[in-house]
């Protein structure tokens, strides 16, 4: 997509491909407050500004180069919403509800504990979880900013300190999954097919295949893998009919149709359905 890099600013003239209330409400990121302006977006201990002037996006930040790869600025969505049109009626509703989608390049160590966290969670009770672990244990990044604390500020911390968070019984699988990291689980998954990734990353405490697809798609950048939840099982209903596969077998015929491009359609049928409410 074009843009432009002024300073530390990113000006986006384009919101038919970079749209922040998409990208933000699409279930790939718990980071980032509402503002009267915009939106503030954080990443490990960073942060950025998304504001809106005359009908453009300015993502203001100390580093403009470090954002343009998070926001993933250098794919053409148009493409690849051209590829999956088509498909299915219910798909071209979608990419024309959520145009303004664009997949984020977010730190696989912060998605693990971001996604085991969300697991049978809603979206505001993820955010608060997240938000007081990161004010417990973050570095302090601005006046009441904090933040993701790295997995060395998490050493040590038993359930308790999750279960305060309100993390409940995802407490033990946060202190097993930290305490792997701690020694010496290996998150470059770059060598690995996507099935093999899969498997690496559920050796993780708290990590089943709707978890691991999550953080493969929006910790790696995996665009093969279609994250299968109580929407996308209705997603699939709606376009395959119902029947008796279990949710594992229904991402992997997901999968098997959408290939390369699953991530994206999955993200764009997810964000039409939850946000229409469809059952």
């Amino acid at each position: 997509m074009n843009y432009e890099i002024n300073s530390n600013n990113i000006l986006i003239k384009d919101t038919q491909e970079f749209l922040p209330k998409h990208i933000l409400d699409c279930g790939q990121v718990f980071r980032y407050l509402n503002c009267n302006s915009g939106h503030k977006v954080f990443s490990k201990n960073s942060f950025c500004g998304l504001i809106y002037i005359q009908g453009c996006v300015t993502i203001d930040s100390d580093n403009p180069l470090e954002w343009a790869n998070y926001f993933d600025l250098n794919r053409d969505y148009g493409a690849i919403k051209a590829d999956l049109s088509g498909c299915f009626g219910t798909l071209d509703r979608a990419i024309e509800f959520g145009h303004g989608i664009r997949i984020l390049n977010q730190d696989p160590y912060e998605m693990i504990l971001s996604f085991i966290i969300s697991a049978n969670n809603n979206i505001p009770r993820i955010k608060g979880i997240i938000e007081r672990l990161c004010a417990r244990s973050g570095l302090k990044i601005g006046d009441d900013e904090f933040g993701f604390p790295s997995v060395e500020a998490l050493k040590g911390k038993g359930e308790d300190f999750y279960k305060e968070l309100g993390a409940g019984y995802r407490a033990s699988y946060l202190v097993k999954t930290v305490d792997a990291m701690l020694n010496g689980f290996n998150l470059d998954i770059s060598a690995m097919d996507t099935d093999t990734a899969r498997r690496h990353l559920m050796k993780l405490t708290g990590v089943g295949r709707k978890v691991a697809d999550c953080i493969l798609l929006f910790g790696y950048h995996r665009t093969d893998v279609f994250p299968v939840d109580v929407w996308t099982e209705r997603v699939y209903d709606d376009l395959f009919g119902k029947g008796d596969l279990t949710p594992e077998q229904k991402a992997n015929r997901l999968c098997s149709y959408f290939g390369p491009l699953s991530g994206y359609a999955q993200q764009y049928l997810y964000y039409y359905y939850r946000e229409n409410n469809l059952k």
